[in-house]
């Protein structure tokens, strides 16, 4: 019988509160799934009530365990034992033998929201991006928290993962004199097979005649969802013969910065009149997102700053075109099938908008499986070290 590396996966986010951790956890399993049957590792995924487990049982794992977490056991005597043996061993014995021996590593692991596996063995850290950085002013106590949080675990000999050269830049420019050992791990995007007739069907559904555009992000400050809507008032103004909607998508229960984003964006959609052409459509199936995506005439991507971008991994899966912030890291992660544009300038989004519509180029095909197998590869090179 083969002794399988297990891969432990904290699974405790549903889509309202990050769809893009949902979405990374399914990519890894999915990636994992192409690569040799030998090689396969144990995947053991301990999940809330409250997470898509379902969501994860559809990828179809040969060698996947779900575990629901319980930080307490259920009996009355064991818990009293388990506290006397953790106040005179220092040891949470119900949690080593229920959980932590049971996977040879955890990750991703989210210290401020994993407490419950601080002592965990070989916990391996995904430092999603430097934001707080980059934007302190997004965050209502200034990001003293996060660069807290940051500062420990790059003074730390921990193990942290980062998905681009260009956070590795940020990271020696912050925390030039960091400790930890550092991973670079460009993840990819798993999606189902579409249909034209079902990506027909879901426009119907939707009731989208006229061509449309797609922004699927959070509505947090950076995601800079409102160049778009300056950029509509701009072509409004400049083309205003121009027939079509930009379709968001993203939920609206806002849970990071400040919090008052989603307002904004709508009282400037309603103080400019741009009701018929942009739609609010929140939390959607996810097949259906794809679906549209696909449909789209194009994707744009305004963000002002990412780690690496969900939306332009599925892009390139999609062979979409997409229209896209200039930033590092996305020149960074695609060459192809893309127009960039600066971020704060919705006079070039107009334009590149009206360019797409009246006069768009071909897309590149290309082989996104590739990208997928090589993402599996890169898990066990840098999880099994």
């Amino acid at each position: 019988m083969v002794k399988r590396f297990r891969i432990g996966i904290n699974f405790f986010f549903d889509n309202q509160s990050n769809s893009g951790v949902v979405n990374y956890i399914f990519n890894i399993i999915s990636a994992l799934k192409t690569v040799d049957e030998l090689k396969k590792p144990q995947i053991v995924v301990f999940y809330s009530l409250n997470a898509p487990v379902e969501f994860l049982k559809q990828i179809e794992y040969p060698y996947i365990r779900y575990i629901l977490f319980k930080p307490h056991p259920n009996s009355y005597l064991i818990r009293r034992a388990n506290s006397l043996i953790r106040i005179v061993f220092k040891k949470d014995i119900y949690k080593y033998y229920k959980y932590f021996n049971k996977i040879d590593c955890l990750y991703p692991y989210f210290e401020f929201m994993d407490l419950d596996f601080v002592s965990a063995n070989n916990k391996i850290h995904w430092l999603v991006d430097f934001n707080n950085k980059v934007f302190p002013e997004h965050y209502e106590d200034g990001s003293k928290n996060m660069d807290s949080f940051q500062l420990k675990l790059t003074s730390s000999k921990e193990r942290i993962v980062l998905s681009s050269n260009t956070l590795l830049n940020e990271l020696e420019t912050y925390y030039p004199n960091y400790k930890c050992k550092v991973h670079i791990l460009r993840f990819a995007s798993s999606l189902p097979q579409l249909k034209e007739e079902d990506v027909n069907e879901v426009k119907k559904k939707y009731q989208l005649d006229n061509p449309y555009f797609m922004s699927p992000n959070q509505f947090w400050e950076h995601k800079n969802q409102m160049v778009v809507l300056d950029a509509l008032c701009v072509i409004k103004n400049k083309y205003p013969y121009l027939n079509f909607k930009i379709i968001f998508t993203g939920s609206l229960q806002v849970n990071r910065g400040k919090g008052f984003y989603v307002d904004k964006l709508r009282q400037k959609v309603i103080d400019n009149g741009l009701d018929d052409n942009i739609i609010f459509l929140g939390v959607i199936d996810r097949k259906e997102q794809l679906l549209l995506m696909q449909g789209a005439i194009a994707l744009i991507q305004p963000s002002l700053y990412e780690g690496w971008s969900t939306l332009v991994e599925e892009s390139k899966a999609l062979n979409k075109f997409i229209l896209l912030s200039n930033i590092p890291v996305h020149q960074e992660q695609i060459s192809l099938n893309v127009d960039f544009f600066d971020p704060y300038n919705p006079n070039e989004l107009a334009d590149k908008i009206h360019q797409r519509l009246t006069s768009p180029s071909k897309n590149s095909l290309v082989d996104y499986n590739e990208n997928i197998k090589k993402f599996g590869e890169d898990i066990l090179n840098t999880l099994t070290l």
